[in-house]
């Protein structure tokens, strides 16, 4: 697994803090969640745009005497994506992009790219947003989801930023991260992460396995298509046979380019084009304007 260039790893652990917690506790359940209502899918969404709403009060608030650190909850935002701070320079970088609607088809494909990253613990990952608006989140239970990260991990967010921005991140636990963002959830707007050498025997369960529980409180397993018909149709007040003409986070997720092997592979990095090519309704790739 090839790599971008590292920077120190003593002086960058330096600024990272090393808070490790479980906030879930028992919320988590290893059975499925036969059915969510409107208020429980509605206020999960609430509850992931809200926390990386409210955490960019800590993670913008540089204007003091300490330097600039990359903290385990908020990481580090910045208005403008050409100005990181030399001692954060990034080890890897991904970008957010809205990929063309076709019509007939499908919707605008919101999208991570790459879509699938391999890094080293402790790296720092920079996700630069070039369209308005997007959160980097960990599904995590305390931002209403199934957990998709490693169980020391805590429920890290960026706060919404906007196009021309950026937001930075130290993975430094080993293991396999699922990443989203709040306001593009429902539009299939999901990503992979993979820390360190994860060998086959050592990929966790929630790999491929999209489970939510009951609760309380609620937690939501990431979108499939045939969630969100059932959803149109159940209060949608008459339609039926209601067609979800975006992608989802599960399908995306689910593909077979973003087995943790395959992420691995060679250069570390999965297209988005790559996932498409496993999703049968989505023909050709895409393209940006």
């Amino acid at each position: 697994m090839s790599h971008e260039s590292h920077t120190d790893d003593s002086e960058r652990r330096t600024d990272s803090t090393t808070t490790r917690g479980d906030t879930d506790g028992a919320a988590e359940q290893p059975h499925a969640m036969p059915d969510v209502g409107r208020r429980a899918v509605l206020q999960a969404l609430g509850i992931g745009a809200s926390v990386a709403v409210g955490s960019g009060v800590v993670a913008a608030d540089h204007d003091d005497p300490h330097p600039p650190r990359i903290d385990s909850h908020y990481g580090y935002a910045t208005p403008d994506a050409n100005a990181v701070p030399e001692r954060l320079a990034p080890d890897h970088t991904v970008e957010l992009h809205v990929g063309d609607p076709v019509p007939q088809e499908h919707g605008p494909l919101f999208h991570f790219e790459p879509t699938g990253l391999a890094v080293d613990p402790g790296d720092i990952v920079q996700f630069s947003v070039t369209t308005p608006d997007h959160t980097i989140t960990a599904y995590h239970p305390a931002h209403g989801y199934q957990r998709r990260v490693p169980v020391d991990v805590p429920p890290f967010s960026s706060p919404v930023v906007s196009a021309g921005g950026a937001w930075l991140y130290r993975f430094e636990e080993s293991g396999l991260y699922d990443l989203f963002c709040a306001p593009h959830h429902i539009l299939g707007m999901a990503m992979r992460v993979v820390v360190g050498d994860l060998a086959e025997e050592d990929v966790p369960g929630y790999e491929d396995t999209f489970e939510g529980t009951e609760g309380p409180p609620p937690l939501l397993a990431p979108f499939s298509k045939q969630f969100l018909e059932h959803e149109l149709e159940r209060f949608s007040g008459g339609n039926e046979d209601c067609e979800w003409v975006w992608l989802t986070p599960q399908e995306v997720l689910d593909t077979d380019a973003l087995d943790p092997g395959a992420i691995q592979a060679d250069d570390g990095r999965v297209s988005f084009d790559e996932v498409l090519a496993d999703i049968e309704r989505i023909h050709g790739g895409h393209s940006h304007e």
